[in-house]
């Protein structure tokens, strides 16, 4: 990973990308769509499931700002399968390609494992670890087939303090379960062209536009630098198109069968 503050090189410039961000109507989401079109030069389509004006409003202030259009507003709720994989369909249409895409939906949870209902429980798996399935398993075909691209997940990981294993449990499952799938995912994409990166910063405090890591980093800075880590794999040249690891079966017994990817 390329160190902060440095000059970028030719090669790791993102100004032209096309880049997906998805829960960008406010927090790290919003901060990271602004910081790749403002000062990255990417082409972003911002997706959101609500307060999309906020997108409209940020699209308008970087035309003026840099005279072209670099962020395309979008609502969508990616916690549907359905909605997830249309948006996508959609993207491929109008812009032909996608360089990357960017997970930056979170919802905290500051309830108990003793507390929590069926509802909460079910609308933070949902928001959290749901919205990052769907939309990957929407992005990847396109990713393979181009043999190129990036998928960062942000996924921040909170201290484990009394306080919080009392009180966040469920949010703590929602982000085990979302670094389980990212690696699932590391796994399958070696050797396609296709990079994944998590990115799971210890949050002081809530997370909010303007947290920062305890190296001072911002934390969409720290996305940025990721999404320039997957942009830099490259696929063999024997490698096919569709390249996806064949599981081996490591061993069976009683009718079940242990596979490695």
């Amino acid at each position: 990973m390329r160190t902060f503050g440095t000059s970028k090189t030719a090669d790791e410039s993102l100004a032209g990308k096309l880049v997906i961000v998805t829960g960008a109507s406010s927090g790290i989401g919003y901060g990271t769509a602004r910081r790749l079109a403002q000062i990255e030069g990417a082409r972003v389509v911002a997706i959101a499931r609500r307060r999309v004006f906020r997108i409209e409003a940020l699209a308008i202030q970087v035309r003026e700002q840099t005279g072209e259009d670099r962020i395309f507003p979008l609502t969508t709720d990616m916690a549907d399968r359905a909605q997830a994989e249309t948006v996508v369909e959609e993207i491929e249409k109008q812009y032909g390609r996608v360089d990357a895409f960017i997970h930056a939906v979170n919802r905290a949870l500051r309830l108990g494992a003793l507390e929590v209902n069926d509802h909460e429980f079910d609308l933070t798996m949902q928001i959290n670890v749901k919205s990052a399935l769907y939309g990957v398993q929407a992005v990847v075909p396109l990713l393979k087939k181009q043999r190129a691209g990036g998928i960062v997940i942000y996924n921040p990981t909170p201290r484990k303090t009394a306080e919080f294993v009392a009180s966040e449990a469920v949010y703590a499952a929602a982000a085990h379960a979302l670094s389980a799938l990212t690696a699932g995912w590391t796994r399958q994409l070696d050797g396609s062209g296709v990079g994944v990166r998590e990115v799971a910063p210890a949050p002081e405090g809530d997370v909010v536009e303007t947290c920062t890591s305890r190296s001072g980093t911002t934390h969409d800075a720290l996305l940025v630098a990721a999404l320039l880590d997957t942009l830099a794999v490259t696929a063999p040249a024997h490698a096919a198109p569709s390249l996806l690891r064949q599981p081996q079966t490591l061993r069976s017994r009683g009718g079940l069968t242990l596979q490695e990817f």
